[in-house]
């Protein structure tokens, strides 16, 4: 093999320790996991179940201990060779949904008479879901911190016979929401991400700073990555209780009308509102060419 068609062939290979001077530009990591809502129509093509963001469980957090949700929502790896990488952006997203059983109030149920009249079939669960823009808000008994840690590259052993897909024993290489006990669940390391954060202000991120539809996200950071290593964005997730959720009486149409939309979405569907899907993305730039001392 000549030396031109190797130095070639080695871009293939981001563990590798040499690298060639070319510069890979702009490219965006994104959550994507497993979502039961698409196990029977698909979400693409291939008629999988994937789809972006990951599903926070809705057992509030408050009936297994306390306990918060450890998410990896993105991770990156980076050899020795692959100077001048930098973080250049983030990406946040977080909604609440309300799931009803198709029958209950306020939802009614085709029973399949004929003619069948409008509705979910009787049984299915509807849902609906409102996203987050108020970079502050979080429900009354719930909320969710965001951090993006450096992690030298080690991986934990992850074998368990209760991994699934998107729901991994203590580490994972891709979006997934970690555990250290299954059941009852509870977090690896206390439910704290692990190792250092990249910079001091993204240790420990409580509110949407970086919201998902911001134009020019990839412009918002510039960070040098101490190479080797991994980045890796958590979610930490303190899921709600829809009982601890408030409500309106009937005459109360003057304040509904003023409160802000994700308060509204709570008020209305208030004995389910809960956090549902949540995601992130890392933006990286590789200049390498240009950024070797």
């Amino acid at each position: 093999m000549s030396r031109e068609s190797n130095i070639i062939r080695l871009q293939d290979y981001p563990d590798e320790i040499t690298r060639t001077s070319l510069c890979k530009g702009r490219y965006e990591i994104v959550t994507t996991g497993p979502n039961a809502e698409f196990g029977f129509i698909g979400s693409d093509p291939y008629n999988t179940d994937a789809y972006t963001g990951l599903v926070v469980p809705s057992t509030p957090s408050a009936s297994i201990g306390g306990a918060r949700y450890l998410f990896v929502l993105a991770r990156a790896r980076f050899g020795s060779g692959e100077v001048g990488a930098r973080l250049v952006g983030i990406r946040q997203y977080a909604e609440i949904v309300a799931r009803i059983t198709s029958g209950d109030t306020p939802l009614a149920a085709n029973g399949d008479p004929t003619p069948p009249p409008p509705g979910a079939p009787v049984g299915s669960t509807v849902t609906f879901r409102r996203e987050i823009k108020n970079p502050l808000w979080h429900p009354p008994d719930g909320d969710i911190s965001w951090s993006v840690m450096v992690i030298s590259r080690t991986v934990r052993d992850t074998r368990n016979p209760a991994n699934s897909d998107g729901f991994i024993y203590q580490d994972s290489l891709s979006p997934a929401l970690l555990y250290q006990t299954a059941s009852p669940y509870t977090p690896p390391n206390g439910g704290a991400p692990w190792d250092v954060p990249i910079a001091a202000s993204l240790g420990g991120i409580h509110e949407l700073r970086y919201p998902w539809r911001t134009d020019m996200n990839e412009r918002a950071l510039d960070i040098p990555l101490p190479v080797p290593c991994d980045v890796v964005m958590f979610a930490s997730v303190r899921q709600n209780d829809p009982t601890t959720n408030p409500t309106f009486g009937p005459s109360t149409a003057t304040q509904f009308v003023s409160l802000i939309p994700e308060d509204r979405f709570l008020v209305a569907y208030s004995p389910f509102a809960q956090y549902g899907s949540i995601a992130g993305a890392l933006v990286f730039k590789e200049n390498l060419g240009d950024d070797k001392p």
